[in-house]
This record gives structure tokens, C-alpha cells and sequence, in this order.
């Protein structure tokens, strides 16, 4: 037995195939941490996809990252009911402070965070559609924008999504079935204004990434 295991230990392909069946988390956090010689597997190809950290373009069917649904629910929550208020929506400031960020937010504000370069998805995300509703007194206006050759990371999808959540809107992260790709993705935002007004921001510096670099979009008024 002791033979077997120190082969395992000794040869890295054996090695490999034995920490691809780790728990992400612990493929992520724990392995690296073992010995430099499992620090240096943890960084093959193969384990680098295994944590979404390199693309995987393999598989026909998308996967979501687990890691990034367990630490960011509001991302990937769906809303309950068939035609649930925009209000409801899980992308919104309440969700966003009962995620795993309160707990540790110096670790997870940092600009070097292992989570902001993360795929949303394996196969990666190409093109996400980013819809903007406002509603006002005067009635609805709705602009989108459209975001291409992506391979998106979280920490792009974050440096969108906070800045509309940290103002007062709720969002949906949800399938685009309309695009060509089945794993794109549409960002669905949704904000009410008052004549009061901008509200005071509703996350501030807390949730406020070091990492964050601007997302320009390029928005368009929708019309049909």
C-alpha cells in the first residue's frame, strides 16, 4: 500500500489524475498549499481548466462554475415565479450582503483574488447581452448593450453588476437563447428613479473589488 501511494506521490500524471477528483475548493485552496512539487500540478492545463482558471472547450453542454455559484449567489440565483418583479430579483443589495464576501471581505476586495479570474462557465461565455430597464414616472426606457468575444471572467461579470446594484437596481443573470451560442448570457437590469434623485449608494467601499477595472458599454436604445 505504502509502495502504491508513494508511486502516486512520485509520479505526476498519477498524481494529477489523483487531485482532479479533489473538491474544487480544496483543489484550489488546500493542494497548492501541500508541497511545491503539488503547487506545481496544481498548475497543468488540465487542473488549471478542472478550476476554471483556463478554458475548457471540450464539452457541448455549458457548466457553471460551482465555486462562483456557492461565493456569489445573486449571480446565479434564479428568480421564483413565472413573472417575478424586477424587484425580487436575487441581483440586488440585499443578497449581495448575505454572500461569503461579509465574512472576508479583504480577501475577496483584493485586486490579485483568485475568483476574478475565474470563468462563469466551461465552455467560456463568448457574448453577453447587458439589457438596462428604467422605469420612471413618465414610463419605461430600455437600452442594451452587447458584449463580444468575451471568455467572461467574474471578475468583468462583477465590475458590471456591482456598480448598477451599488445604485439601486436589482438584476438577472439568465440564458440568451436568441444569440448563436448556447451558453451566452444576458445581464438583465432593472432600476427604478425617482425625481428625488440618485439614492445614496447602497454597497459602498465594502464590496468595492481593488481588482475593478471599467466595463465599457455601449448601449443602444432598444426597439422592438
Amino acid at each position: 500500500m505504502a509502495i502504491a501511494r508513494d508511486e502516486v506521490m512520485s509520479t505526476p500524471e498519477l498524481l494529477e489524475h489523483t487531485l482532479a477528483h479533489l473538491p474544487m475548493r480544496d483543489l484550489l485552496t488546500i493542494a497548492p498549499l501541500v508541497s511545491k512539487n503539488w503547487l506545481a500540478i496544481t498548475l497543468s492545463p488540465a487542473l488549471q481548466r478542472a478550476l476554471f482558471f483556463e478554458p475548457d472547450l471540450t464539452g457541448t453542454h455549458p457548466v457553471v462554475n460551482p465555486l462562483l455559484v456557492e461565493m456569489f449567489p445573486p449571480f446565479f440565483l434564479l428568480p421564483s415565479g413565472d413573472w417575478p418583479p424586477p424587484w425580487s430579483w436575487p441581483g440586488n443589495a440585499s443578497r449581495f450582503k448575505e454572500m461569503s464576501w461579509i465574512t472576508a471581505p479583504d480577501a475577496f476586495k483584493r485586486e490579485d483574488a483568485s475568483w476574478r479570474r475565474m470563468l462563469v462557465t466551461q465552455p467560456p461565455t463568448r457574448t453577453m447581452v447587458v439589457t438596462q430597464t428604467t422605469h420612471s414616472r413618465i414610463g419605461d426606457f430600455e437600452q442594451r448593450a452587447v458584449l463580444k468575444d468575451l471568455s467572461l471572467r467574474m471578475g468583468v461579470l462583477y465590475d458590471i453588476a456591482m456598480p448598477f446594484v451599488d445604485g439601486g437596481a436589482s438584476f438577472s443573470l439568465r440564458r440568451h437563447h436568441d444569440l448563436d451560442r448556447e451558453n451566452d448570457l444576458a445581464l438583465v437590469v432593472w432600476e427604478s428613479v425617482s425625481c428625488l434623485g440618485k439614492p445614496e449608494p447602497l454597497l459602498g467601499e465594502l464590496f468595492a473589488s481593488e481588482g475593478f477595472k471599467s466595463v465599457e458599454l455601449k448601449f443602444e436604445e432598444r426597439t422592438d
